[in-house]
């Protein structure tokens, strides 16, 4: 193929991306754009400020944004409405990729997925912070699970707002909901309210219908960071620690099973040391610029997004038994 040709062709299949979001969350993004040739980069709007959903001589910015654009991606947080700039991506047809869980309620998911359907369009949302390599590893190396917990610990001194522990409960929900195969309309979720805007300690306990549960503990008054997902299977104990990016396994000889305390697999006890104990090294990688290309490969491929509209519907479901407030007169 001439050269020129290539080149034609490769500017061509280019997916024409824009960015929505505050303009720091977006500088975050602009360098993996100058250097990902799957990408030309159409513009950006900051929808973090009202002004700029408002026309201008006739003209809308938002839809002049849109409409240059093949594909949207939302970083960063607080969008002003956000509800109604994804619908106007989706009915024109533009494939969405997202930073975080969006904030959005049952009602205006399962609208979203309606519309997303007959727009065949992408939704994907990122796996934040880097979590991705070492969740997929863990949950590769379990099949039926029978307790799976998931504790994280924030630094006292760190900056935390109820809207960072919505956050983190989001991303941290989706995970314990994936690694059981069950039914989300068929758990039981311990109703549990949070009377402040800076939660001390949040526990979350879910039953599934195949008798698996998980537990979800969110400490924000801690001494050092902590981010710990285990994952116990019979016969085994899968340990992933997302902070430091490193997941062991712990294979379990059965006829000491029923012996071993809760909390023993870091212990010295004899017991402990007869188990057959083992690392697995885990291959990090640049997590925005994997999501980048992951996103290329479902719009190009239709492939379905590892997390999408369906599974932040599934989470909704469960964080709507939470109810954050300042009063708990509400009770």
């Amino acid at each position: 193929m001439h050269f020129c040709t290539k080149s034609i062709l490769q500017q061509l299949s280019k997916i024409k991306i824009g960015i929505a979001g505050s303009p720091k969350a977006m500088e975050t993004y602009l360098p993996y754009f100058q250097k990902n040739p799957s990408y030309e980069l159409v513009g950006s709007f900051d929808s973090t400020e009202d002004n700029n959903f408002e026309q201008f001589y006739g003209i809308s910015p938002l839809t002049d944004f849109i409409q240059r654009a093949d594909a949207i991606l939302f970083c960063g947080l607080n969008h002003l409405h956000l509800f109604d700039t994804i619908i106007e991506c989706i009915r024109q047809s533009k494939h969405i990729l997202f930073e975080k869980f969006p904030e959005l309620n049952c009602t205006e998911i399962s609208v979203l997925q309606k519309l997303r359907n007959e727009a065949d369009t992408t939704f994907y949302i990122s796996n934040v912070y880097g979590n991705g390599c070492v969740y997929t590893t863990a949950r590769q190396s379990v099949q039926k699970p029978t307790f799976i917990q998931h504790e994280i610990n924030v630094q006292f001194n760190i900056q935390f707002t109820d809207h960072n522990s919505k956050e983190i409960l989001y991303e941290t929900i989706d995970m314990v909901l994936r690694c059981v195969s069950s039914n989300v309309n068929k758990v039981k979720i311990n109703k549990q309210y949070i009377f402040n805007q800076k939660p001390d300690e949040v526990k979350i306990h879910i039953t599934y219908d195949n008798s698996a549960s998980s537990e979800i503990i969110l400490n924000t008054i801690s001494k050092s960071h902590k981010n710990v997902l285990t994952l116990y299977q019979k016969g085994k104990i899968i340990t992933a620690d997302i902070q430091d990016f490193k997941v062991e396994e712990t294979r379990l000889d059965l006829d000491l099973e029923h012996k071993l305390p809760f909390e023993s697999v870091t212990s010295n006890t004899s017991l402990a040391q007869k188990m057959n104990h083992f690392e697995k090294k885990i291959l990090y990688f640049d997590v925005i610029q994997k999501d980048l290309l992951n996103f290329v490969d479902c719009i190009t491929n239709h492939i379905s997004p590892l997390v999408s509209l369906e599974e932040a519907y599934n989470v909704v479901n469960v964080m709507q038994n939470f109810a954050y407030s300042q009063h708990e007169s509400i009770v």
